[in-house]
């Protein structure tokens, strides 16, 4: 029963795993989808923050400033151009006009022209437009990028940019490349923390196992202890008796005619008592090393409790103890060991006649309370002792000085077994009640 339990956590756990692994694949492929379709959008934006920086750049280079007909001026204009050519190849020329003179024109051949002109000012407007080139291997679409600038005598630049429109395409293609990349290292990654936590599950479950089956190794034992000091306890005294009554018989039947016949049957009823209270013992102890060995069976509360009222109303009767049912007029069907709960119904029902004086009364009442059937037994002896309460359901523990101390333990056991609780009170009015209550059968 406990391996079927762990069992069915483990299951429990693994279908949650997996149910959170669905929900993280489905999570990361959502979001990739989401990213995929803003890529466009993110490059092209890309590539005009870019190409205006670079209108903005170039527009704020020195050359400008140049006085007009230097020798240089275009020179270092030409060897940034080209730097950054190097550095964007989509870049596909660069013009720079004063009204309709071309003062200086990189394309993407390499040719250029160049004419002395004003030192301008930059200013901060971008304008951005599309063009198609004419080329050798066909038309290329360009994105344009014109900002204009205000030279010291009043005349006007203007500077003009042309990037490659498959520049939005190339890094579109390299932010999907680099998402895709994330997204099977997200996948693998995810794959490998559900197959160490699959594994680190196995684990946890065999070492579970383990240590359990090593925890009821360590019961037994201990349990074996226990039975074996009981057993010590239990039978060293009537065994004493035994041999003092065998002694004690052997020496009345030695006298030959001389001896008392009446003395003989006293001392063989003597030993026949002890015998079977020796009997009684070790049948209590073979019971409490195997308590779980039936399978559970349905059965009916009323019918068990009817069972042990008839096998323990002759011995009520000579006890003078009257023995007063007052069961459910309901069927109360419950699921467990039949066997079990009856020996738990006539330990307790054993118990409430030995604290009963001759005369008095031990009540039985059957009863429902929703979904749960309850067993109360009434006595009217002295009660329970406060201290002895919370022990009374525990192994060895007897109020009795002939007492056992299995009869209360075995009833909580075979309780348990059925799913229910017992407990133990004192009545207002005196005497002892005990509490059965059982779930009911679905």
């Amino acid at each position: 029963m406990r391996f079927k339990r762990q069992h069915s956590l483990l299951i429990v756990a693994g279908v949650l795993v997996l149910c959170i692994a669905v929900l993280a694949g489905v999570n990361l492929w959502f979001l990739r989808t989401l990213h995929s379709r803003n890529l466009h959008d993110t490059a092209a934006q890309s590539v005009l923050e870019l190409g205006s920086e670079l209108a903005r750049t170039l527009s704020s280079h020195p050359g400008f400033q140049a006085a007009p007909g230097g020798a240089n001026r275009w020179a270092d204009f030409e060897r940034l151009v080209r730097a950054i050519k190097g550095i964007e190849p989509s870049l596909e020329y660069v013009t720079v006009n004063e009204g309709d003179v071309t003062l200086f024109h990189v394309d993407i051949s390499g040719t250029h022209s160049g004419v002395s002109a004003n030192s301008p000012r930059t200013d901060e407007d971008v304008r951005v437009g599309r063009k198609r080139l004419a080329t050798e291997a066909g038309v290329i679409p360009v994105l344009t990028f014109s900002t204009r600038a205000t030279g010291s005598e009043g005349s006007v630049l203007s500077l003009q940019i042309a990037m490659r429109k498959e520049a939005v395409q190339q890094r579109e293609e390299q932010a999907a490349r680099m998402l895709e990349i994330m997204f099977r290292l997200s996948i693998i990654t995810l794959s490998v923390a559900l197959g160490l936590a699959g594994v680190l599950g196995v684990w946890v479950f065999r070492h579970e196992m383990e240590r359990q089956r090593r925890r009821q190794d360590e019961e037994h034992l201990a349990f074996a202890g226990l039975l074996a000091d009981g057993i010590i306890h239990d039978v060293r005294n009537p065994m004493s008796s035994l041999r003092l009554d065998v002694q004690m018989l052997e020496k009345e039947a030695g006298k030959g005619t001389g001896c008392r016949t009446g003395r003989i049957v006293e001392l063989a009823e003597r030993a026949r008592t002890t015998i079977d209270r020796i009997d009684l013992v070790m049948r209590e102890f073979l019971y409490v090393s195997k308590p779980g060995a039936r399978e559970p069976e349905r059965f009916e509360m009323n019918a068990a409790v009817r069972d042990c009222l008839d096998l323990l109303g002759p011995r009520f009767e000579r006890a003078e103890v009257r023995l007063e049912a007052h069961l459910c007029s309901e069927p109360l069907p419950l699921v467990g060991q039949s066997i079990g709960l009856k020996r738990a119904v006539i330990n307790v029902l054993t118990n409430a006649k030995q604290a009963s004086p001759a005369g008095r009364s031990v009540f039985v009442k059957t009863l429902r309370e929703g979904e749960v059937a309850i067993l109360t037994i009434d006595d009217q002896g002295p009660g329970v002792k406060q201290e002895e309460v919370k022990r009374l359901f525990e192994m060895f523990v007897t109020g009795r000085p002939d007492g056992i101390g299995l009869g209360l333990y075995l009833a909580k056991a075979a309780v348990e077994n059925c799913g229910g609780t017992i407990s133990a009170e004192n009545q207002p009015g005196g005497g002892a009640r005990f509490i059965l209550r059982l779930p009911l059968a679905g």
